[in-house]
């Protein structure tokens, strides 16, 4: 339903947050723990099935920090939809996401993070405050790693300037309308697709400023 709503408008085509080095060693050796218990209570009822994979196998990081090392300039992002890399191991000065909790920004050494995003912009700083670029994602996960690195996986994602302003405001008058009608009426099913394309067409207008 998002994705629909999403594609739907396309055109015919923060606060830095720095752990120590102490600390990012410290969250290196808890990832690599954690994988190892999972794994060890898997086991037992693992059969005849494969070791299971983790995001990190297919991830490229960068290496382990030295103690008393210095924070590398930049971020290391990775940005992905489905069907495609939008950016890989890109070097950027900062990430602004929009989180389901509130918007956050992530620069090298942010603490390590899981964060489930909401419809919103994602803005990419190659050059603070300069080289920005601006993606709509419909929503998905950010991955913040202990090594200055951020992955985001978005359902759908969009350059901000190919949206077009009059499908968003076309769309969020038919979905506005459709969750007016349905109030009350019991279908469940109706009422959350109505209830994600109010959602999605919001944020795409606030976004666009309409």
């Amino acid at each position: 339903m998002i994705r629909q709503a999403v594609r739907g408008v396309f055109r015919a085509a923060g606060v830095r947050s720095v752990s120590t080095s102490a600390v990012l060693r410290q969250e290196l050796s808890a990832s690599e723990a954690s994988k190892q218990e999972f794994l060890a209570k898997f086991a037992p009822f693992q059969g005849t099935l494969a070791d299971p994979e983790f995001p990190t196998n297919f991830i490229k990081t960068a290496p382990k920090p030295e103690a008393g090392a210095a924070l590398p300039d930049k971020l290391t992002f990775n940005f992905y939809v489905p069907s495609k890399a939008i950016s890989r191991a890109s070097a950027v000065d900062l990430v602004l996401l929009p989180a389901t909790t509130g918007d956050f920004g992530v620069m090298p050494g942010h603490v390590p993070t899981v964060a489930q995003l909401r419809p919103g912009v994602v803005s990419v700083h190659t050059t603070l405050d300069k080289e920005v670029t601006k993606y709509f994602v419909a929503g998905g996960f950010a991955f913040v790693h202990a090594d200055s690195s951020a992955d985001v996986c978005a359902v759908e994602a969009v350059e901000l300037g190919e949206v077009d302003p009059d499908a968003v405001r076309a769309g969020l008058a038919e979905y506005t309308g459709k969750l007016a009608s349905l109030q009350g009426k019991g279908d469940d099913y109706e009422l959350a697709a109505a209830q994600a394309g109010v959602e999605v067409y919001s944020a795409l207008s606030s976004a666009l400023g309409l």
